[in-house]
This record gives structure tokens, C-alpha cells and sequence, in this order.
């Protein structure tokens, strides 16, 4: 197995690059298994164990090019850095509604108070929702 910060420093360029989580650790596991593979064939063919494993790194390809592969493929991206317009407006709205509610949950000490307070902050999250999405229209259109 090749050293670990082979595949660590893929593994922060894969997800710096926008790939999802997801795919970033399917891809770090099957270049593991492809690793061993061709290391254990080298091995077979009569190498050393040193030998078979800079034979098999040099077959994998250099992280670099891995990662421009990988990142070539849009589909594997995480949604955000494939609709950033949208994150953003998910964000912010998001922000929006919940920061209202703060207050609100940060005084809750008593039972008919919470109840009391998490209707307004209901009430509150609402509004603040209606009005993000309003400003998201103002936005895209």
C-alpha cells in the first residue's frame, strides 16, 4: 500500500476541488484496491516488494492527473459547486430563518414559555422564509 499522504493530499485536493464527499472516498478506496492489484501482479511476476510498489504507483498515474480527471466529471461534483447561484440562496435563507429563532431558544426556561416562544418562533422563521424567498426572486429574475 502506498504511503497514506499519497492518498491524504488526493484526498484534500478532491474535496478543495468540489468533489462530494462521497465520491472522493469511493474514489480514494477503489485506487486502493487498483493499488494492491497491481502490486500484488508485479509481485507475482517476480519484483521486489519496492519494485512493485513504484511499478504500480507509475501504472496508477500521478495524483494530478487523477484529480483532474476526476474533476473533469461534473456529475461527481457536490451540488453547491455545480448550482452555486442556488447554495447561495439556500444559505442565506436558511440564515435568515433561523436567525430569529435564536433569541428565542437561547431565553427558554420554563415549559409554557417554550411553547409560548416556539409558536413565535414559528411564526417568526415563517416570515423571515417568505421574505428570503422573495429576495431570491428579486435575485433570479
Amino acid at each position: 500500500m502506498p504511503d497514506r499522504e499519497a492518498f491524504a493530499a488526493l484526498r484534500t485536493e478532491l474535496l478543495r476541488g468540489g468533489v462530494s464527499p462521497l465520491y472522493v472516498e469511493r474514489t480514494i478506496l477503489e485506487l486502493g484496491e487498483h493499488f494492491e492489484d497491481l502490486e500484488s501482479d508485479a509481485l507475482s511476476a517476480g519484483m521486489s516488494q519496492e519494485d512493485a510498489a513504484r511499478t504500480a504507483l507509475e501504472v496508477l498515474g500521478s495524483s494530478e492527473a487523477i484529480a483532474a480527471a476526476v474533476m473533469a466529471r461534473p456529475e461527481l461534483l457536490s451540488w453547491s459547486r455545480r448550482w452555486p447561484t442556488l447554495a447561495l440562496c439556500v444559505r442565506s435563507a436558511a440564515t435568515i430563518g433561523a436567525m430569529p429563532a435564536i433569541p428565542v431558544l437561547y431565553c427558554v426556561r420554563s415549559e409554557e414559555f417554550a411553547r409560548w416562544g416556539s409558536s413565535v418562533g414559528a411564526a417568526i422563521i415563517l416570515v423571515s422564509l417568505l421574505l428570503a424567498w422573495l429576495n431570491w426572486m428579486i435575485v433570479v429574475i
